[in-house]
Formats: structure tokens, sequence, C-alpha cells
């Protein structure tokens, strides 16, 4: 049985439902208990039918909630009786006038749709037994169980557990509760949740659509529903009603069933899904073994790796009253989840094949659940970076700046539950909340599902912080994008343009919100009653959604190194571009301060600080925001036309309705609100949730490892098990198609072969873009007629090292050797001519600490001896007449888009230009070898993570235990047959040959 309404893509919890009056049943309110005590209490209850024996009223008889054809249902439910508690049937008999009082309860009885089947057969049973009525309930019982599958659904109202109300339950014959162990399914019982929510928001109040019509002793009758007569096909029933002949039911007894399970609040189907998901790895890649031998302590058994609590217990719904500013993503999912066939169509989903669920969940929640945003808060890079910053810290002995830092850094990663800890420690000073210490721990913690964890979380302190964690792992969700407005000058500060206004105000996650009562959006021709039923919230239209520069605030990273000379600018910067970047990071303080309390970073705001990343900055000194060729983040990274990796499916232009509720699409329901408020229109230029980049290894890693992730693979809307691989094949189109162009010309001369290589960014930033460990290089193979090569610069072993043409790595590759008598270690700079194969084109940024050592410390970046990362076409050098004309002569704007041009040797190569990189491979082939039967090959491959950045994790806090989480995944992640074989990107590839 599905164990949630919740999961009830299940959609379709729509149809009359009405709740109980717990009190008279001696049943605890939901928010007196702990979700699993509270659920150990309420399911026996249901399961044992106490309230039928309890002489609860109820339906008239057993009732459709939609036609019935072909063997097929297509009702919001199956078919359904329903039980009103006493403080239920008082609030119907009162006219559905004011609120349904705390404790009344709605008990759904539900089996396999058509009702006639019950009906008749309960008419049969009172033929066979006219005066024993006893036993006509108890075969008609047995006979639900049976055939029908007898299970419920249950709401039991308490204004105290959400902006709506009510605690929905989907409940068993076993009265099983839930376990959130994997493979994950969503939880069967939670206070407001957005699938069952997706129709109810359409009851005209009180979130139910009950009607003394449908009950048992009041006049009236129940809505009728077409059904045929395909159900009359029971083959345990001899020839008669119960079990005609083929041909004397509908299409002489063809079905649909065979396009679409009854999957209405059934388990089943998403049970299989989730089987089939493939166990974790537990071999380890011999090669990773060996570049990363798991000493130090690294290394963990399975049985002691940290792991992440289950999504479906990121949950927290909207406050009674008045909402707060962020919510999970389930309670959206519900409507903007999409649904995946018949017989309910396709919303925001594209059907590949006749079972529902075959094909692409390109729903809003969809796509951002298994993009780089949707995982921002259980990334397991991000997690083992801030251990390696915090032991950097401690090292230092600056350990007291931890706490400022990990909350920094939290405000994007885990921005939801950062954020709202400051909004209501702010807002109650007297609640003993801490927000200037966003603790990594919070991310682990979810609400106590029992007392035994309550009492825990009260003893070590955390119980007041759990439900920022939910928040928090959600990462960068749907209520932040929605939430942001542009950030504004505070009294005092000078008059600064718009961009510089920014700059100084907006950046590293200090975004302004708009209220908490509102989402903003980009359409104006909004039906907001339905999210104003569930939760509290309005939504508007504001154009600043489609702006970059909402993306720009997390995009923009401007942050201290705390070991930098603090009376000496940085390296590059004069005195008055260090005093920008400063002024910036007070400016940050000072908002915190003033709006929230908060102090956490002043601390940080007295060292020197730099842009530490800088894409939305690369994006603005580029071609792209222009306006006669302007292409926003949104416009790369929120497609809105779709196509399959193979090819085979090609869609120019999405056009889709972008939230699913009880419409005039659905069956009808009593007691609805009027259809000018629920008539969704298809909106044309959809705009998919996707954005991804080429952040592969991350993707894999949570799909891989989906049970320790606490992930999903299941879509708990469509059935969909493909959405981690949709993620991926999306970023394998953007690899291959939207990031570089490769040319290659072959000649011969300097006694060799001679390949003029460019490389060209087709993006509209740097590429690579981002944190600055990326990097990009160019394989460069020359290749005999025997297909043995010959020479190559830049070929890798298995764990992505790049090696000599022995096997070896290269000397360079992890930053870490330093040659007698010099004071720096070897790394590979910037070429404009390769001569040998030990010399490799690499695309990246390099920083060093104050000790000149090569760093991937996001707070020690005083050096930079490198960065020839590709620039978009467009990028102008600050200061210079066209940026001047650009962009003015503001000391703000020249002073950030330094971070945006190269430095080292690509600064002064001529042939390094803003858009690509021309460049000369002379290669020396084995002597008597024909240069005309060899071909030459270049590749650009990304690496998110490389071999030099995973390197200084394992050894900066090999005991830390989300530093050995990564080990664990890294050293087991199955490369081979994916898109990061042998721990690599491909992007862009050429060839050429003499001939």
């Amino acid at each position: 049985m599905f164990r949630s309404c919740a999961a009830a893509f299940l959609m379709l919890c729509s149809v009359s439902a009405a709740c109980a009056q717990s009190g008279a049943s001696g049943l605890p309110l939901p928010s007196e208990l702990p979700l699993l005590d509270y659920e150990a209490k309420l399911y026996p209850f249901v399961a044992a039918r106490t309230f039928a024996k309890d002489g609860w009223k109820h339906d008239k008889r057993w009732r459709d909630t939609g036609p019935f054809l072909l063997s097929t249902n297509y009702g919001t439910h199956p078919a359904v009786r329903i039980y009103y508690s006493p403080g239920m049937i008082d609030w119907l008999e009162g006219g559905r006038k004011g609120t349904v009082p705390d404790g009344a309860m709605i008990v759904k009885e539900m089996v396999g749709a058509p009702a006639a089947r019950y009906v008749e057969y309960r008419r049969l049973l009172e033929v066979l037994h006219p005066d024993d009525p006893a036993k006509v309930e108890s075969e008609m019982l047995a006979f639900l169980y049976k055939t029908g599958g007898l299970n419920w659904t249950v709401m039991v109202k308490d204004s105290s557990v959400s902006h709506g109300g009510w605690f929905f339950a989907s409940v068993e014959p076993s009265a099983e509760v839930d376990s959130f162990n994997p493979p994950y399914s969503p939880a069967s019982g939670q206070a407001g949740i957005g699938t069952c929510m997706r129709c109810h928001a359409s009851a005209e109040n009180q979130l139910t659509f009950s009607s003394l019509d449908n009950i048992e002793g009041y006049d009236g009758d129940p809505l009728i529903f077409r059904v045929d007569e395909s159900w009359r096909d029971m083959k345990d029933f001899p020839p008669g009603p119960f079990n005609l002949p083929a041909v004397q039911r509908p299409a002489a007894g063809a079905s649909e069933a065979t396009l679409i399970e009854d999957l209405f609040h059934n388990d089943d189907a998403f049970d299989r899904s989730n089987a089939a998901t493939a166990p974790s790895s537990r071999d380890i890649n011999p090669e990773f073994a060996k570049t990363f031998p798991p000493t130090g302590g690294i290394a963990v058994p399975a049985g002691e790796v940290q792991t992440l609590p289950s999504l479906w217990l990121d949950h927290v719904p909207s406050r009674p009253g008045k909402p707060q500013h962020f919510l999970t993503s389930d309670n959206c999912l519900g409507c903007h989840g999409g649904l995946g066939g018949p017989p309910y169509g396709n919303t925001m989903f594209l059907q590949t094949g006749p079972n529902y669920g075959d094909g692409f969940n390109i729903s809003e929640y969809g796509e951002w659940r298994w993009s780089p945003m949707g995982l921002a808060g259980r990334d397991p890079i991000f997690f083992a970076q801030l251990e390696s910053e915090f032991a950097l810290l401690e090292k230092a002995g600056a350990g007291d700046l931890t706490s400022n830092l990990g909350t920094t850094c939290l405000s994007c990663h885990g921005a939801m539950g950062q954020r709202q800890l400051q909004i209501d420690a702010h807002a109650d000073p007297n609640a003993g909340l801490d927000a200037n210490n966003f603790k990594v721990a919070y991310t682990l913690l979810h609400a106590p599902l029992t007392k035994e964890e309550e009492e825990k979380q009260k003893a070590d302190g955390t119980f007041p912080y759990h439900s920022y964690g939910n928040l928090a792992r959600e990462g960068i969700s749907c209520a932040v994008c929605h939430h942001i407005a542009p950030p504004q000058r505070a009294e005092g500060q000078p008059d600064y343009n718009t961009l510089d206004t920014f700059l100084m105000n907006g950046t590293t996650g200090v975004f302004r919100l708009n209220e908490a009562d509102k989402l903003i959006g980009p359409y104006e021709d909004v039906r907001p009653v339905p999210m104003q039923n569930a939760m509290g919230i309005t939504p508007v239209h504001d154009g600043y959604i489609k702006d970059s520069e909402v993306c720009g605030t997390c995009h923009t990273i401007n942050l201290p190194n705390v070991d930098a000379d603090p009376n000496v600018p940085l390296e590059g910067y004069t005195a008055a571009d260090q005093e920008v970047f400063n002024q910036a990071g007070r400016n940050a303080a000072a908002f915190l301060k003033s709006e929230f309390g908060v102090t956490y970073s002043e601390p940080l705001s007295k060292f020197q600080h730099s842009v530490e990343q800088a894409t939305y900055l690369e994006w603005q000194n580029s071609v792209f925001s222009e306006e006669a060729t302007k292409r926003t983040c949104q416009s790369c990274h929120m497609k809105s036309d779709f196509k399959s990796v193979d090819g085979s499916l090609n869609v120019p232009a999405i056009t889709t309705q972008i939230a699913s509720i009880q419409d005039d699409t659905l069956p009808d329901v009593a007691n609805r609100l009027p259809s000018e408020d629920l008539d969704v229109p298809f909106r044309e230029g959809y705009k998919r949730h996707n954005y991804v980049g080429l952040n592969v290894f991350m993707v894999e890693m949570l799909r891989q490892f989906s049970a320790e992730m606490g992930m999903s693979l299941t879509d708990p809307m469509t059935y969909a098990t493909n959405g981690a691989q949709l993620a991926i094949d999306t970023m394998a189109l953007q690899a291959a198609e939207e990031t570089a162009d490769i040319t290659l010309d072959l000649s011969t001369g300097y006694d060799s072969l001679v390949a003029a290589v460019q490389v060209s960014n087709k993006t509209g930033h740097r590429l690579p873009s981002g944190v600055g460990f990326r990097r990009a290089f160019l394989e460069v193979r020359a290749t005999g007629a025997d297909g043995k090569v010959l020479w190559c610069s830049g070929c890798t072993n298995g764990a992505g090292v790049i090696v000599d043409a022995t096997g070896t790595p290269l000397k360079t590759e992890f930053l870490d050797v330093v040659p007698a008598g010099a004071t720096t270690a070897l790394y590979q700079p910037h070429y404009n001519v390769i001569t040998d194969q030990s010399q490799v084109q690499i695309y990246e940024e390099l920083t060093q600490n104050a000790e000149k050592k090569f760093t991937t410390s996001f707070v020690h970046r005083d050096y930079h001896p490198k960065d020839n990362r590709l620039t978009p076409r467009g990028t102008l050098t600050p200061g210079s007449d066209a940026f001047k004309a650009k962009f003015g002569d503001s000391e703000v704007t020249v002073a950030f888009m330094k971070a945006t041009v190269p430095e080292g040797r690509a600064a002064k190569d001529p042939d390094f230009v803003a858009g690509s990189d021309r460049l000369e491979y002379r290669i020396t082939l084995p002597e008597g070898t024909d240069p005309a039967e060899v071909t030459v090959s270049a590749t650009l491959y990304s690496q998110a993570i490389p071999p030099y950045y995973l390197k200084q994790r394992f050894e900066l806090a090999p005991e830390g235990p989300a530093t050995r989480r990564l080990y664990y995944l890294a050293s087991r992640l199955k490369t081979e047959g994916t898109l990061i074989e042998d721990w690599k990107l491909k992007t862009a590839s050429a060839s050429a040959s003499l001939q």
C-alpha cells in the first residue's frame, strides 16, 4: 500500500475528505507526539476500523471518484467510502462555516475501482442472507480486503501542525509505521504534505470537499460518474453479472489497464521502482587506492560512513497562522512535480513509453531535485571542503573562526536553514536560538520521530535546531530563489549604480528577502487561491526572478584571506581595490546585524577580502550581458526546449501547465473553488529547472550511493526513476554542445608534426568557472595506423591523474613537489608552445597561501601564480576605454572585474584572447614513423574535483567524518561506462591527419 497520501501522486488526493475528532476516540493530536509515536497510535486505530465500531457516520455507499472505462480508473482516488468523526459531522451540519475543530477526523476507506462491484456484491449478500446482517457485514469486509485491497487515507485536524492545519496519513491493513530506511519512500503521514494539498487546496474552505450529500441519513446524492461494464470480468465468480463473457464487455474485453497499473494509494509500484535501484558499490577502484592510499585514518568500513537522513525527513510545512519564509520542497512537489501519463495526462512530463512514468520528468521539482542546486545541502565535496577549512584554521591558531566561516558558507549551501534560523532568533530573542553558529551537525538532524529521539535531542541541546537542519539539507530550494529581492544601498553609502549596489551589498549569499507570505514568479496571470489555502502564501509576479543578478548572489563570493597581512593589499590589487572588497565585507556584516541581529561575519570582515568565485562577474564582463547579444544565466541553465541525449526526442519549445491541481480537467467534487480560481493555463516558453553545469562527479556520487546520501531514485509524483540520469544527460548535452569548440590544424616542421590547436569557450563565463579548484585540460595524442599511442600530452590513468609516457603521474599533478633550491612547488604553467609530453595545457586557477604553498582553501588565497581559465567572448580589461564605455569608470566595478581576467603567463599570451586560446604542439615521433600515417587528436576534458584537490582533502582532515565519507564515495565510484570514465568528463574534441 502506498504508505503516504504523500506519495500518492497519488496524486490526486482529492475527493471528499473529512476528519475525525480524536478526543472522542482517545487519540492524541498529531502535535502531541513525535511522528512515529503518533503513527503507532493512529494506525492501529484505523487498521482495526475502530471508527466503524464506534459508530461514526459514513457515506451512503461505496462511490467512485471519477469515470471507470475499459478497466481503467480515471478517478482521483480508488473507490471510496468515508467515515466522519462526530466533530466533523458537527462542522458539516453547521453549513461548513468557521473552522473544523481540532481532533476532527476523516477516514477514507479505499478499494480498487469501480464502486459498482462492491455495491452489487452487497446486494447479493443481502439476498443470500436476508436475516443475518452480521454475516453480510463480515463477508462484505472479507470481500473488501481480498478483492478491493482495502486501505485508508486519513485527515486529522490539528491547527498547530501547519498553516492548513491537517495531518494527512495513508494506512495499510498491517498498520505499519514509517521506517525512513533505504530505499527511501515518502512518509506515510505528515502535516501539510504537498502531494495531498495538490488537490485539497482547491476546496472552497478548510481543505476538504466533504458534503452531507454523501452521508447516510442526510438528503442528497453523491456525484455519479460514468462506469462501463469492463469490471465484470471477475474470474472467481461463475458466469453472470460479475463475470460476463468478453463479447459482452466494452471493446470485447480490451483494456486500457495495460497503459497503467492502479497505483492509487498503493505502494507496490513505488517499492518495485526502489527495489530496482542498484546497491551501492563496495569495491574500491584499485587505481584510485593506488593514487590515494587509504592511510592516516581516511578509510572507514561501510558501517561507519557518516550517512544523511532520508530526503523525506526534509519536511518543514508552513507554520500555523502567518507562514515563515522557508519551507521544504515537499510542500511544492504535489502541484509542481508533474504527472506521468494515462489516465491523468502529461503535465510537465514527456512520455516515451506506454506505462505511467515512462519518459522524462521535466517538472520544476523533478529536475531541481537532482540538480547541483537541489543537492547543495547534501554535497559530500562541500562538507569535506569545510572540514579542511576548519582544520587549517585550527592549525593556524584561528579555530575560533570556524563557526564564523561555517555559517558564512552555509548561507548558500544551507541557505534556507541558515537564514530561517537568523529570522527566528531575531524575531524571538528569548527563544535561546544561536544564529551566529549554524553548525554543520545541524544538517544531520531531523525532527525527532520518537519520544526517545526527542529526549536525546533535548539532552544534547540540538532539539530547537532540527527544523533548520531539515531546511539546510534542501540546498538552494524553491523558497530561496522565489524569495530573493534586489539589494539596496544602506543609509550613508555612495550613490552607487545598479551593478555596484549589488557588488557592495548583495554578494556571498547575503540576499534580501521579500515578504514571507509571497513567492515571486515570472507570470502575471496566476491562480493564487490554492497556494493561499495550502500554505498562506500568495504567488506574485516579479520580473526580478528572470534577472541574472538573482543567481549572482551565490555566484559572486567575496571572502576573507585570514593569513594575509592586513596592512598590505593582496597581490594584483591596489589599496583602493582592496578597500572596495573589504568595504563590501563590512557592508554585509552591517546588513546582517541590522536585519537579523547576527554578528558572525564581523570577525571575518577584519581581514583582507578578495573574490573567490566570480561566475556572475564573468558573465557581466562578456558579450552575453550586452543587450544586442544578451543571454542571461536563466537562458542557458533553465532550458525552454528538450533534447534527449540519444537524439530520439526533440521538443524545440515546451508548452505545458506549470502546476497540476484539482481543476476542471479532473472529475467533479463538491464544495470546490470556482473554476476561475483553478484554471491553470498552458504556458509557452516554459522554463525547465535543470540548473546543471559540468559537475557530473557529484551527481554520480549521490546516484550511486543514494542509500548513504539519503536520496530516493524514484520520483514521488511520476514514479520515474531516471531523474539523476536526466541531470547527467543534460550535463552530457551541455558538455558536448554548449561548452567548447576545438579546431586542429596539422602540418610538419621542427622535425616533427605541428598541431595548431584552438579552444573556444562557448559559455557565458569562464571555462571552468565557479570554485577555483576545477580544471579543464587538453589531451593531445598522436596515434599510429595500428592504433598505438606514439605521443601524448595530457593522458591520464584511471583516477584522472595526468601521467607521462610510462604511466607515472607527472610531478606537477599534486602541487607538492618542491625542487631543491626552489621556493614553490612544480606546476603546469600556461603554454603557447608545447614540445614535450610532460607539458600539459591545463586551464585552471592556482592559488597560494601566505607561505606560497599551493592551496585549495577558500580563505588562504593570497597569491595567484596562474589563472588561464578560458574567458568568455567580449571580456574587457578593467580600466580600458572599451571597459569604461560599457561599465563607466566606477572604482567598485573596476576592482571586482579584475577577478575576471587572466593572471600569470596567460595575461601576456597574445593568442590567449577573450573567448579562445590558440597554442602549438610540436610532436616528436619515434624514429622511422611515417607522419602521413599518424592521426593527431585534441580533446578537452573537465574535472570538477581533480586529483590534487582530493589529495589535499584527504591529507588535511583525514579523521573528519565528511572527509572520510568523501573518500569512501570517491574510492568506490564506478566511472567505467559513465560520462566520467577515468575520472574526467569529455567536452570537445577534434582530430586531423596529413592525408
